[in-house]
């Protein structure tokens, strides 16, 4: 599968126009994570994510397009904007435990702890249990655990308290003190009731936010579906999908 990823990776590149030259820089970035064991197991079945890519593949576009944003801006408006930690923000924004669609193993939770709302913490939970050197330096702490949990602004993201069910409790639970500590702040701050709604506060985070957003609207979601499956877990699409392979 690491022969695959790359190819993978390649194919994304041409679609989103990126040239050879800086395809292999952002592949020097992105490689550790494409190798590991859990992002490969997240480029098959059953992990697909939206309508039509498995979630490895959505991550992959969302780095990318990532990039190639930042890589404009610092080139028009001569910002200096951390390129590399956007990139580490897009390649764990959406590492969840388990697959979310059609998925009838999943235990039974309340509305308030559904797949939309609570899969940027078990992202960014596993995150740091699988690839804990990039969680050395404070201030890239900081950025990358912002950025993840609120890559889904306007949608919100569930606060931590008593009542929170993740499918990795058991990892979240066995964090540092430190780490969930930042957790935590991130999702009390812009509360309401027991969901926070803001944009991230690094500049990093609130770019692939919208590069996530371009990568889901204009190349993912394809069908109504696709839409209410972020409420309902059910895609009767993706269903139609698995039976044709």
């Amino acid at each position: 599968m690491k022969k695959e990823v790359y190819k993978i990776f390649k194919m994304y590149c041409q679609q989103y126009k990126l040239n050879n030259y800086k395809s292999k820089k952002l592949w020097s970035i992105i490689r550790p994570i494409c190798y590991h064991k859990e992002f490969l197991k997240r480029l098959q079945t059953p992990f697909w994510h939206h309508d039509i890519k498995t979630l490895g593949e959505h991550i992959i576009c969302d780095a990318i397009v990532t990039y190639k944003i930042i890589d404009k801006v610092n080139k028009k408006n001569k910002k200096a904007i951390n390129i590399y930690l956007a990139v580490i923000i897009a390649m764990f924004h959406d590492l969840y435990e388990k697959p979310w669609q059609n998925n009838l193993e999943l235990p039974r939770r309340k509305f308030k702890n559904n797949h939309g709302f609570t899969h940027p913490i078990e992202a960014i939970t596993n995150a740091i249990t699988w690839f804990p050197n990039y969680f050395i330096e404070d201030k890239d702490t900081l950025i990358i655990i912002d950025g993840v949990i609120h890559h889904m602004f306007p949608f919100p993201v569930r606060i931590i308290d008593s009542g929170l069910e993740l499918n990795n409790q058991e990892k979240y639970e066995k964090l540092d003190d430190k780490y969930k500590k930042i957790i935590k702040l991130s999702t009390n701050i812009g509360k309401v009731g027991i969901f926070s709604i803001r944009k991230s506060f690094y500049i990093e985070g609130r770019i692939m936010s919208k590069a996530d957003k371009i990568v889901a609207i204009r190349k993912d979601l394809k069908s109504i579906d696709g839409y209410i499956s972020f409420l309902t877990g059910k895609n009767k699409k993706l269903l139609k999908k698995e039976e044709k392979i």
